[in-house]
């Protein structure tokens, strides 16, 4: 499981590797003012964790991805499943299908709040 800042530096390792500190700071910045040495720390990190790989070069590291996306995204889809549907692939499905197209359960007029499945506290 990714923070959701890992995800951030993740999302931009996917599309730009190989990639340095400098250059996922300057990326992540519209969404995350961040020091550089914050996101150097947590990508280093996220290297002793497996999730980023590197290679010195001219006194720099350059990270890659250790992880695809698929796996990373898979592995959240089913904790979202176990989480809150039981297991059920079928009821997040379900779930999703209830949804007004493109509208949250908030936005629905004339809806109330779902039910809280107290199990899951």
């Amino acid at each position: 499981m990714l923070t959701p800042l890992e995800l951030d530096i993740m999302k931009v390792v996917w599309q730009q590797s190989p990639i340095n500190v400098k250059d996922v700071q300057t990326a992540i910045r519209p969404r995350r003012k961040l020091a550089y040495t914050t996101v150097m720390t947590i990508m280093h990190r996220m290297f002793h964790k497996g999730l980023l790989s590197r290679k010195l070069r001219s006194r720099t590291h350059f990270y890659e991805p250790a992880v695809p996306y698929t796996e990373v995204r898979d592995a959240e889809v089913d904790r979202l499943v176990v989480n809150f549907f039981a297991g059920s692939r079928e009821s997040l499905v379900d779930f999703l299908e209830e949804i007004p197209s493109g509208r949250g359960w908030r936005e629905a007029p004339g809806e109330s709040q779902p039910k809280l499945d107290e199990t899951l506290l």
